[in-house]
């Protein structure tokens, strides 16, 4: 027990020196987890026996997470990491331009035949827990951007084979100054609790009268919206130079 309540001192002498080298307000809700790290190893060495095992287990994982963003500089003061940025590429294969990360891996395939082309297709890349799926199609006349939305909804069902609970739908999406609509779904498992969301966007590109409909599906809404927002965001009808998405309103569900 000595042996333990002598780990969990230096870690909270390693809390308190890395706060005392971050005064920013972007460090500001790390410094918060590392007080409240620290509190909690005084809390430790109040426990005694069997009771401080698991607790300092689960405490030495959020140690060890938080230490990866910290940078010790020669004078012995705490920094913060600046993490290294991931470039971005424009996938613009089929005419349309989408800005994502150069290392995201995108697989395209087509919605008629096994490949994609200019007149339809549908692109899918996964990363971190969320999931994007991107279709388009050429149409006399185009689908409107509601008949896209329903269905992209209806391919998802039919290929998941999971029944999507509908949450809400809107007009008030843009992408690339173009009208379009969405809706927002959700999955629940057999005790009824939500397993996962999603959010569908479509639209029409006038200058080439393709239909498209975009859905991000993940565990957590915010990163779903984060990256549904980003996506629609950058989409640019004809492929060009890379646009920096800019925030923008999220669709309410």
């Amino acid at each position: 027990m000595r042996v333990v309540r002598l780990i969990l001192i230096m870690t909270a002498c390693l809390s308190a020196l890395i706060l005392a080298g971050c005064s920013s307000e972007e460090d500001s809700d790390t410094s918060k987890k590392l007080e409240e790290l620290t509190k909690q190893v005084e809390a430790l060495n109040n426990t005694t026996g069997s009771d401080a095992s698991p607790k300092f287990e689960e405490l030495t994982k959020q140690v060890e997470e938080l230490s990866k963003a910290i940078v010790i500089n020669d004078n012995g003061i705490g920094r913060f990491a600046t993490p290294t940025a991931v470039p971005l590429t424009d996938y613009n294969q089929y005419g349309f331009g989408l800005p994502v990360p150069s290392n995201l891996e995108i697989r395209a395939a087509g919605l008629i035949g096994p490949d994609a082309s200019k007149d339809n297709g549908s692109l899918l890349a996964t990363a971190g827990g969320t999931s994007m799926f991107l279709v388009w199609s050429t149409a006399v006349p185009p689908l409107t951007p509601e008949e896209s939305v329903i269905g992209a909804f209806q391919v998802l069902e039919s290929l998941t084979g999971v029944a999507f609970e509908a949450e809400g739908a809107g007009k008030g999406l843009t992408v690339d100054s173009q009208p379009g609509s969405y809706a927002t779904f959700v999955t629940r498992d057999a005790q009824e609790e939500i397993q996962g969301v999603g959010i569908i966007g479509g639209w029409i590109c006038p200058n080439d009268e393709r239909s498209y409909a975009i859905t991000v599906t993940g565990r957590d809404m915010d990163p779903v919206q984060q990256s549904f927002i980003y996506l629609t965001n950058g989409f640019r009808c004809e492929a060009g130079s890379i646009q920096t998405p800019t925030p923008t309103a999220t669709p309410e569900s």
